[in-house]
């Protein structure tokens, strides 16, 4: 194949140049891309000279593999990294890795989709296949958004740098509608000017645990880990809240004070069938006393019933939480009775509920 570039608006994919390789090199050493892909770990100058001098030539001359470098069209500066590669008998699988100061922007996105028609149109690829280790959201996301679907997961069917692990598999065929193919709208950033409700990051894992800590937190939540350490909160944000978005199955946004951005609590929404939702909260110990959680939910709750068209929230408080059932009245929830038995505590023994309910139909409280 002739090495070519393709334009897709902001961001320009090019062939990789020998002056790439610093580039290459720093942006390499980051620890997601050392998880992920596989680079060679540790990742070397020479290991970045051969892939941009060598390998990446050496794989248009022979036709199995498209490498590009993905530059921002006015700056020119690297920020990722895509190939086609296995290609053969009107197929062929996409990798790409993203720099650190690059992601959150939608590059990785916009690459994929640029390459993928570029693949269709001009090399008539039929089928392109995607594969990820399982527990790399990001780039589950990115497959959604691009309209793979999803075939299945593979167990021990990817082997990086020798290791085997689970892999998922989807793959984009030239006739599929390209729609993005995530259940959910991408995480939103929600304030009434005193709290702000946002995505959570690997970075708020420290205030978490020492929220998490609190014994009144134990308490009241059975299901969460007690003790509850780093390592819990970690997974927690790396698993879990990742997994909730990308299945349609939960939405959790971190609450903050909106001056200063200090962690205060987490809301989050538990989707059923029917258009109903069940609502969950945490306040950190440190934040208790300053309507968090209700604002929180009255925040989280309105989103839910304008975007994702819910019609009836529901919310459970223990018969014994008055500061919950207090939470869920100044946001504008109803009381409906108490289900009894709902849910067990830390021992097993089932515990009497009081239950609310916010219809879309219902007026709406500010809290």
């Amino acid at each position: 194949m002739e090495p070519t570039e393709i334009k897709a608006g902001r961001l320009r994919l090019r062939p990789w140049q020998p002056a790439d390789e610093d580039a290459v090199f720093e942006i390499c050493q980051d620890p997601e891309i050392q998880r992920w892909t596989r680079v060679p770990v540790p990742y070397t100058r020479a290991d970045a000279r051969d892939f941009v001098t060598h390998r990446s030539p050496q794989d248009w001359e022979a036709g199995t593999a498209a490498s590009f470098a993905v530059v921002d069209a006015t700056s020119g500066a690297l920020l990722a990294s895509i190939v086609l590669f296995d290609i053969g008998e009107g197929s062929a699988e996409v990798g790409y890795w993203c720099a650190p100061t690059a992601r959150g922007q939608g590059v990785a996105t916009d690459a994929v989709s640029a390459i993928c028609r570029w693949g269709f149109e001009t090399l008539a690829l039929a089928r392109i296949e995607w594969a990820a280790g399982v527990g790399n959201w990001e780039s589950f996301a990115v497959a959604q958004k691009c309209g793979f679907r999803f075939e299945g997961r593979s167990r021990q069917g990817l082997v990086q740098r020798g290791e085997r692990q689970d892999g998922w598999w989807a793959a984009l065929l030239s006739t599929d509608e390209v729609v993005d193919r995530r259940p959910l709208p991408p995480p939103p950033t929600l304030t009434d000017g005193v709290i702000t409700l946002r995505p959570w990051t690997l970075a708020d894992a420290p205030a978490v645990a020492r929220a998490c800590a609190d014994p009144e937190s134990a308490r009241w939540l059975a299901t969460m880990p007690s003790p509850y350490t780093l390592a819990d909160a970690e997974s927690w944000l790396t698993t879990v809240v990742p997994q909730g978005w990308a299945s349609g199955s939960t939405v959790a946004l971190a609450a903050t004070g909106a001056v200063g951005g200090e962690v205060l609590g987490q809301v989050g929404l538990h989707l059923k069938a029917g258009g109903r939702a069940g609502v969950g909260y945490w306040t950190a110990p440190w934040a208790r006393g300053r309507d968090v959680a209700s604002r929180g939910t009255a925040l989280l709750s309105h989103w839910g019933i304008d975007v994702l068209a819910l019609s009836r929230l529901e919310l459970l408080a223990d018969v014994d939480n008055v500061a919950s059932q207090r939470v869920a009245e100044k946001a504008g929830f109803t009381r409906e009775g108490i289900a009894r038995g709902a849910r067990t505590d830390r021992d097993g023994n089932p515990r009497d509920f009081v239950q609310f309910s916010l219809l879309s139909t219902d007026p709406r409280s500010s809290s």
